[in-house]
């Protein structure tokens, strides 16, 4: 109905914290069993309007990451490094699969050390790169109060200059 009258969105985020900090708040079997198969049917709906579909997910997410690819997320964010997520393993091994926002320490952005944020940045898109990653720049979650405005957009600057590849 939505879609008939409103019309088609260009793409679905789909928000669910699988995990915290040390790990999933069930067990892979348990998200196997009783969540995933419901996320499947909704991805499958919304792909068959061929739209790609994003999973937010806090926390650690590692031992999720097969079934998030199974049921055919097309994306994931935003890859907590404090919770144990290696953004660029996870590249590695699931970059045919998903594209990826996030995933930059935001303790880097709040260190208020923009020679240390532009030395980050610049290793985070070379890693990024030599993966050949599908990735969009973004904090690994949401940019807390700590976080100078100038040492924002010095994080932003440097993204650009590496951006393109």
């Amino acid at each position: 109905y939505l879609f008939e009258n409103a019309g088609i969105p260009d793409g679905i985020w789909m928000y669910e914290d699988l995990g915290y900090n040390k790990g999933l708040f069930c067990s892979p079997k348990v998200l196997e069993e009783l969540i995933f198969p419901y996320f499947k049917e909704v991805v499958d709906f919304f792909h068959s309007y061929d739209l790609p579909v994003i999973l937010h997910s806090c926390g650690s997410t590692t031992e999720a990451m097969p079934l998030i690819v199974q049921t055919g997320f097309d994306g994931l964010h935003p890859m907590e490094v404090a919770a144990g997520n290696k953004v660029f393993e996870f590249a590695e091994r699931y970059g045919d699969d998903l594209a990826f926002i996030g995933g930059f320490n935001k303790r880097i952005i709040e260190s208020h050390d923009r020679e240390l944020i532009r030395k980050e940045v610049t290793n985070f898109m070379k890693g990024m790169k030599d993966r050949g990653a599908r990735f969009l720049f973004a904090s690994d979650h949401s940019i807390s109060t700590n976080t100078d405005y100038r040492d924002f957009l010095s994080a932003t600057e440097t993204y650009r200059e590496h951006m393109t590849y």
